[in-house]
This record gives structure tokens, sequence and C-alpha cells, in this order.
């Protein structure tokens, strides 16, 4: 081959080569990775704190009234794109509800540290103002506040992980405590901290706890263990739609004595605005006991609260006379 046949071999490969890399530069990413309406500019140069929060719909759960029970209000949850929707949760649960039939659970300045997941459990790491007493809990415990107390940091740690696993974010949870007071290898909780007895035992992870939600069931019930010891307080809080407060006490105390009652499972409507449960009651007349079997009690969802109709209530109250 002579010297000018091989240049000109070689730059007929040099142009191929040349026109392959030029298509290659050509091709477009597949469509899975590209984001429309973002040009590649913004990503490179904007930080994650820079993006916009994003907005989650949650059940939150708070104490309702001065009860034993929560009661769950639906919220729209800022999460920062810098932040687990976890830590934002809980900062949405330390800063109340906004619903006035439901009461805040944790101590002023409470704060969260951290929040992390390890094999399903949720550990949530609180700063030391968590330890604290509420504002208007008495230095020593007395009277009521021997229960109060207990009760409702008890309901405290019921309503983050009951929070928590309705949102599906974990099975059980776990409240460690960062103290800057004190120094202590154990940031785990004692049981010490429910009653303030000082003891050292550390609380097992918290699991979710049915008894103390208002579900439609433990809402009826409530309505029907109020109703047999005649707790016209507490059945007038699952009354809605009724006269005066006066007039409703004075309708409770002339309607029929409930003697016993079995209550079932119920359902919740489509919508989840009513639900349907079916009870068996035995009511006391003048003379002689009434037994009412399948009896249909309606609940209806108020703001999130399930209650009863107060002129359904008061036809079911007296339905022995």
């Amino acid at each position: 081959m002579t010297h000018k046949r091989r240049k000109l071999t070689l730059l007929g490969c040099a142009l191929v080569l040349c026109a392959v890399f030029c298509a290659g530069c050509a091709i477009s990413p597949p469509d899975s990775l590209k984001r429309s309406g973002v040009e590649s500019k913004s990503l490179i140069s904007a930080s994650t704190a820079e993006l916009a929060p994003d907005e989650k719909p949650v059940a939150l759960y708070f104490r309702y009234r001065d009860s034993s029970f929560l009661a769950s209000e639906a919220r729209m949850v800022v999460v920062q794109r810098n932040e687990s929707l976890e830590k934002a949760i809980v900062e949405a649960l330390i800063s109340g509800p906004l619903n006035a039939e439901l009461s805040p659970l944790f101590p002023a300045g409470s704060e969260v540290v951290s929040a992390r997941t390890q094999d399903n459990i949720l550990f949530i790491t609180l700063n030391e103002a968590f330890l604290g007493r509420y504002s208007d809990e008495p230095g020593d415990a007395a009277g009521a506040w021997i229960t109060e107390g207990p009760l409702r940091r008890q309901l405290c740690l019921d309503s983050i992980v009951a929070t928590l696993t309705e949102a599906g974010l974990c099975d059980q949870a776990q409240v460690l405590v960062l103290r800057d007071s004190v120094q202590t290898a154990a940031m785990r909780l004692q049981a010490g901290f429910l009653d303030r007895s000082g003891n050292t035992d550390l609380l097992p992870a918290l699991v979710r706890n049915e008894q103390v939600l208002l579900t439609p069931h433990n809402t009826a019930e409530c309505v029907l263990n109020a109703w047999l010891i005649q707790d016209w307080d507490t059945l007038s809080l699952f009354a809605v739609h009724g006269p005066d407060e006066q007039s409703v006490f004075e309708a409770f105390e002339a309607s029929g004595a409930l003697v016993n009652f079995q209550l079932s499972s119920g359902s919740v409507a489509y919508d989840g605005q009513s639900a349907v449960l079916t009870v068996d009651l035995t009511l006391r007349g003048n003379a002689r006991d009434d037994r009412i079997t399948g009896y249909p009690l309606r609940l209806i969802r108020e703001e999130g609260l399930w209650k009863m109709d107060y002129q359904a209530l008061l036809s079911m109250m007296r339905m022995n006379q």
C-alpha cells in the first residue's frame, strides 16, 4: 500500500468515528429519566432546602376534651424537603389541634430532635422539655392530678403511635429523650415518667392502643356506659343538635333506665360520615324490664368526631315509655 493511499484510509476512519460520536451526542435520555417542565440547569443548582415543601393528608390524634379518649383531626401536614414526614407529623402533634373540642397533650417547649426508623420501629427523639410538667400541673400531685397527670402523659404517648401507625409509617414507636441537664446512658423513657414515681424501669416500644381511640364502636360504648351509670355530663358530650344544657339534662333524667347492653362491631358508610351499629338493650320500666334486640344505633361524624343526633338518642332512651 502506497503512503498516499494509507493516509486516505486513516482519514476515512477518522471521519466515520467523528460521525458516530456526533450521532451519539444527539440521542435523548429515556422518558423515565426526564422531568417535564424542569430545566437541567435548575436541577443542578437548586438545593433540597430551596424546593417547595410538600403537603400530606394525615389523621392527627388529640385528647377529646378532658376525657380518657383520643379523637382524630384531619390535617394537611407541611413537610419540608429536607425533613422526614415522621418528624413533621410529631411536630404537628406538638403544635396542638385546631378543633376546639380537642386538647393538646405535649408539655410546653417540647421539640422533635430527630426521627429515624430501624426494623420497622420508629425512634422519636424529643428534647428534655418533654419531661417537664404541664402548665396547669401542680408541683406535687394531689387530688385530681394523682390520676390526671399519668393519664395525660399516657395519652400523649398513645397519640404519637396512633397517628404514626395510621399513616402507615411504622409498626411501633420508641420515644427517646435527649437530656442536657443530667448525664445518663439511657435515652429511653422510664416508667416513672408517667406517675413521677422515680421508677427507673425502661418503657417498652409503643404499640397502637385501640381502646383509647374514639372509633364508632368505642363512641357508642361511651354513650351507652354513660346512660347506664346516668352520667349526663359525659352523655351530653356525644349528643349534637340538642337544646340548652339544662333541657338536655332534664330530658335524660326523665328517660328510662338502662340495665345492660350488648353492642355489635358495626360498619362505616362508604363516605365515612356515618356509621351504624346494632345494640341489644334491657330497659327498666315501672313494673318490668323490657328486652330490645337489634336496635340500630346510628352515629354521625361532625368535624371528625363521632356523635349521636340528640333526638335519635332521646328516642332510644324512651323506647320503654
